[in-house]
């Protein structure tokens, strides 16, 4: 049984605490109720404190969080700025990042020497333009390999094949974090999905938001469902032919047996 690692996640300002799971938890609840007192009893706390938190929070913030309004039919009561919302967001992906980072680590702790070499590949760069976060949440082998589907977020899922001796000399486990990595080069674009689907490819549907044209390659830069972006190198002539414009939904597609894992 591994260890278990914990920890507290802050995001500081002016080397103040700004925002902790508490505060966070605060700002969602005056968002559910309009106002600091309803916030207040929801997590058993005195107004004063309430208050203390979210005044602390809009001093350090370059602006306001939490903002007072006026009028209406309620006569007024008291709301999130879209500023607010946008640091909720963003604290739950950190947060999340880190519960997968804690995951991985735990695996080493039992193990000076592999906690010593999981440590020095955290400045381990690559080549791969393309390095996606997720986990492991299906694993299905044969005689020699091994099927993982990798969840990244929400909307989006990989699946990559890997040797069965990979899979144990790298302790992948259902519920592993690790790193899916591409080269550019591996992702060709498709401007309508197959009738018929290969189920030794994925299917990565998207928006294209920048095209890099150069006279023989260029990178076109997709964003995913789920938020997440691809880098593809094409050939410059293909974006002619298929006439490939910003704007354009697209599928990106790549073998299952081209995606590198890292752990």
């Amino acid at each position: 049984m591994h260890n278990h690692i914990d920890g507290r996640l802050w995001i500081n300002k002016a080397k103040q605490n700004f925002l902790g799971r508490g505060r966070i938890e605060l700002l969602e609840h005056i968002h559910q109720t309009g106002s600091i007192s309803g916030a207040a009893k929801i997590m058993k706390m005195s107004y004063k404190a309430a208050w203390d938190a979210i005044d602390a929070i809009n001093k350090l913030s370059e602006e306001p969080l939490v903002e007072r309004s006026t009028g209406g039919k309620g006569g007024g009561g008291t709301r999130l700025t879209p500023k607010g919302l946008e640091y909720i967001a963003l604290y739950k992906k950190i947060e999340h990042a880190q519960h997968l980072f804690f995951e991985a680590l735990e695996h080493y702790t039992d193990d000076s020497d592999k906690f010593s070499a999981f440590i020095s590949k955290l400045t381990l760069r690559t080549s791969a333009r393309n390095q996606l976060l997720g986990t492991v949440t299906q694993i299905k082998t044969n005689k020699n390999q091994a099927k993982l589907t990798i969840k990244i977020d929400e909307k989006t899922q990989i699946d990559v094949i890997i040797t069965k001796q990979s899979l144990k000399e790298m302790d992948i486990q259902k519920g592993a974090a690790l790193y899916v990595l591409l080269k550019a080069a591996w992702i060709s674009l498709l401007k309508t999905k197959p009738a018929i689907i290969e189920e030794t490819k994925n299917y990565l549907c998207g928006t294209i938001i920048r095209i890099d044209e150069d006279e023989a390659q260029s990178e076109v830069i997709v964003s995913l469902k789920g938020k997440q972006t691809l880098v593809a190198s094409i050939p410059t002539q293909n974006l002619t032919t298929q006439s490939l414009a910003c704007g354009d939904t697209i599928w990106a597609v790549f073998d299952i047996s081209n995606a590198l894992v890292a752990v």
